[in-house]
Parts: C-alpha cells; sequence; structure tokens
C-alpha cells in the first residue's frame, strides 16, 4: 500500500531534491563547465550543435530547464526552445538540440557531484553524463556525453538567470536602438 504525503511534505522533500549540484529546480540557466570556465551554448548558425563559448549572456548561452515524466528534466535553449538530445547512448556521442519531443534521449536528471554547488548531467536514456571532451577549454568544442568519471570536465555550476532583469535590459537594448535609428 503506498503511503500519501501531505503536499507540504512533498514540495519540501522535492525541493531538497532540485537543491542538489547548485540547481535550484526548473527555470532559467547558464550553464558553465568547472574546467573550462565556459558555457553550454546553442550554436547560432545552424541552431542545432551544443557548444562551449566564453559566456556572454546571448540567448543561445541561456536554458531553460523543465519537469519531465517521472522525475526526469528537459533542458531547452532560450534561443528557440529546442531540447538538448543525445544522438546515441554510446561514448563521446554529440549532444545536440532537437525539436522537443519529450523522447528518453531528451530526458535528464542533474546531480550533486561536489560540496561546493557543482552538479553533473545525466542521460536518463543511458545514464552517461554531459562531458566536455579530453577537458578542453577551446571555443566552439562540441560537446558530447560520455562515462561518468567525477572529472571537473563532467561538473557544472548551475547559475539562475534573473529573467525580469532579463526582459527590462532587453527593453532597454530595444529603446536605445529606436532612438539611434530615429535621431
Amino acid at each position: 500500500m503506498r503511503m500519501k504525503l501531505p503536499i507540504a511534505v512533498a514540495a519540501m522533500i522535492a525541493s531538497v531534491a532540485y537543491a542538489q549540484g547548485g540547481f535550484g529546480g526548473p527555470g532559467r540557466y547558464e550553464i558553465m563547465n568547472e574546467r573550462s570556465g565556459r558555457v553550454l551554448a546553442l550554436d547560432r548558425g545552424d541552431q542545432t550543435t551544443v557548444v562551449q563559448l566564453a559566456p556572454h549572456g546571448a540567448d543561445s548561452e541561456q536554458w531553460l530547464v523543465e519537469p519531465g515524466p517521472g522525475g526526469a528534466l528537459f533542458i531547452r535553449s532560450a534561443l528557440d526552445g529546442r531540447a538538448l538530445t543525445i544522438t546515441r547512448n554510446a561514448r563521446s556521442a554529440q549532444v545536440v538540440c532537437g525539436r522537443l519531443d519529450r523522447g528518453p534521449a531528451q530526458q535528464w536528471r542533474i546531480d550533486a557531484a561536489s560540496a561546493d554547488g557543482k552538479a553533473v548531467i545525466v542521460s536518463v536514456a543511458g545514464g552517461r553524463v554531459i562531458d566536455i571532451p579530453n577537458g578542453s577549454n577551446q571555443e566552439g568544442l562540441k560537446i558530447q556525453i560520455y562515462d561518468r568519471n567525477g572529472d571537473p570536465n563532467q561538473r557544472f555550476l548551475f547559475r539562475r538567470i534573473d529573467e525580469a532583469r532579463d526582459r527590462e535590459r532587453d527593453r532597454r537594448d530595444r529603446w536605445d536602438r529606436w532612438e539611434r535609428e530615429h535621431h
């Protein structure tokens, strides 16, 4: 017989689970690799390839983390809503962004990796994790999945983006552009 938890207790358990690994639950994030100091980004050219870049705060470097089935998460590009997707469940398989289909290849888990708030991003489909190949800090390097080994090239810091602040900055930028074009 399954016991039903009171809503407040269930919410508290969920918030503790989400707090693991510097991740604070569904929301908008910049995801930075510990070793390279670069962020995960959707290539603006083909809008499919996931690469690492020096952070600039662009929407292609921001990710919307949303709840999925059975505690899984979907990680979607703030640029166009496409979801992080493994191309196959094999070592060194590329991670891309594809149209959201909510399938197993797009389902992720975020696990605590260290006491200082770093996390690993685990594919629910096969247990492999997002990995920066060879721990490189190369700009534009394609992202892969690999067997979990605990190295810093597999650990990420999730920095929540204040969406209200971003909307205000975007509004000011549009206004500044309009003024430059009309004066």
